[in-house]
């Protein structure tokens, strides 16, 4: 015996929102447990500090510039010891710090070992009262500079002895 279909007109259509509300109150208790400061913490950024919300004037503070210059962007090959890596020939850059110009990475750590030898280029330490610290720097790569390029003079300035290294300039890309 076979049995009739229902009628669909019979059955009252209303549709279940018990799963979706279940849902959205999980994801409420997910972003609440959540610890945005812990996932801010990995970034390796130097932001401003708060000033609070008083219009108080901040000074500006003193930083040394270190400008990264391309003369040559040279030419790419296919590097054959890695695989989708490439090596620039005939690359050439040279450095700017303040009004002078720097043609190569020995006299670069020379110039910057001198600067940080100058009692003039300390600053008051806010964290440490008292105390005083080398000015911040601001490597700015110009275009046709690589990451290399930026990385050694990193290392360069840290070998030197300033800490706070920051970013800045980049603008524009290498010239075609």
């Amino acid at each position: 015996m076979v049995t009739p279909r229902p009628d669909p007109d019979d059955f009252d259509a209303r549709r279940d929102m018990t799963p979706m509300i279940d849902c959205v109150f999980l994801m409420i208790v997910f972003f609440v447990c959540l610890d945005f400061r812990t996932l801010e913490a990995k970034l390796p950024s130097f932001l401003p500090r708060d000033r609070g919300i008083h219009p108080n004037r901040v000074d500006p503070e003193p930083q040394l510039s270190v400008r990264v210059v391309c003369e040559s962007y040279g030419t790419e090959r296919p590097d054959p010891a890695r695989s989708g890596r490439a090596i620039l020939d005939d690359h050439r850059v040279h450095w700017q710090v303040g009004p002078r110009t720097i043609g190569s990475a020995e006299e670069l750590r020379a110039e910057l070992q001198r600067l940080a030898a100058d009692p003039a280029m300390q600053v008051a330490d806010e964290e440490r009262p008292g105390q005083r610290r080398l000015v911040d720097c601001v490597i700015e790569p110009g275009p046709g500079a690589v990451y290399d390029d930026a990385a050694r003079t990193a290392d360069v300035l840290a070998a030197a002895g300033f800490t706070t290294i920051q970013w800045g300039g980049g603008a524009g890309a290498r010239p075609r």
